[in-house]
């Protein structure tokens, strides 16, 4: 459970999360604990960690002597504690001395209130590392990688839309229509902004080999995902050419074979898909004439007692076929 709670007029992130070891495999939250299983709870303010890590027999051992009249167990916990936020939040400051808080967390079983009290302490330098500087880290440089990848999707995506154009393409709607994309205007014209103070992370994290060292300092694994038809590649200023085509005013063309290589797009699509679109839609009409004609001509009509021009002319047009 990770909430983000206002307790006591000021705001807190609360995290309550089983404990697995580094060493071990079973990783799934939703496993019912067992009395031995370890429970870590957190409560951070932006400003400080508090920290209590204890086993689910002692906080049953501990909740009993504060409460005899609930039965406390292995299900109520998985029930309450690890599965959902609770119904209300209190905190006791220094309830023993001043780097101690006292979280008590209330939740509703079957209209019965079930009460946890944690008692938790100023967090180590590991603790506060390994639940809030690594974590953000990590995130922080996947995110970068993500918009690096969907900035590059953007520019592919207009230099598509110009082959479109080049090979005679053209939008109806304008109302979709966009302008195309420049990474600099986005970002200077983008609606946030943050204070100049501190860490310039974002400046520190643009060069690739900061990235790559942080990567290995964090233990981010570098996977590749499996390629997908037309999936985006890291591009450069020369990494996809337009290439004219018979509609267009580039004359004949030689062919999409270098476009296609680059896009990893299969070499039997010799057209653009609006055109391939455009002939099956005209086979189809053709197909659509053919019924037509055969009906009429079933029913004892000729092209001569046909009064629509434009019906004689696929008339015509069919029988050569």
């Amino acid at each position: 459970m990770q909430e983000l709670v206002k307790i006591n007029d000021k705001h807190y992130i609360v995290d309550i999360r089983r404990k697995v070891p580094s060493d071990s495999d079973d990783r799934k939250p939703e496993v019912a604990p067992a009395e031995a299983t370890t429970i870590q709870c957190c409560l951070f303010d932006l400003a400080q960690l508090w920290c209590e890590t204890i086993s689910v027999r002692n906080l049953i051992e501990r909740e009993k002597k504060e409460n005899s009249i609930i039965q406390y167990s292995c299900d109520i916990v998985n029930e309450t504690i690890l599965a959902r936020k609770a119904d209300d939040f209190n905190l006791q400051e220094n309830i023993v001395d001043g780097n101690t808080l006292g979280l008590k967390l209330k939740y509703y079983v079957s209209g019965i209130p079930v009460t946890f009290n944690l008692c938790l302490n100023i967090a180590s330098r590991e603790e506060l590392s390994e639940n809030i500087m690594l974590p953000v880290w990590r995130n922080l440089l996947q995110l970068y990688e993500e918009n690096s990848a969907l900035k590059d999707l953007l520019i592919k995506k207009d230099i598509e839309i110009e082959q479109y154009k080049i090979e005679g393409a053209v939008l109806k709607r304008n109302l979709v229509a966009t302008a195309k994309f420049d990474e600099h205007k986005f970002g200077a014209n983008f609606p946030l902004s943050i204070p100049e103070d501190g860490l310039k992370v974002k400046e520190l994290i643009k060069n690739k080999d900061r990235r790559a060292s942080l990567m290995k300092l964090l233990k981010i694994k570098h996977r590749d995902p499996p390629e997908m038809p037309g999936s985006p590649t890291k591009l450069n200023k020369t990494s996809l050419t337009l290439t004219p085509t018979k509609r267009s005013p580039g004359g004949r063309a030689k062919g999409l074979e270098a476009i296609y290589a680059k896009q990893k797009m299969p070499k039997a699509a010799t057209g653009s898909s609006i055109s391939l679109k455009r002939l099956q839609a005209e086979l189809s009409d053709e197909e659509d004439d053919k019924d037509a004609i055969e009906k009429m001509s079933n029913a004892g009509l000729d092209s001569s007692g046909v009064s629509d021009t434009g019906l004689k002319g696929k008339i015509r047009k069919i029988t050569k076929l």
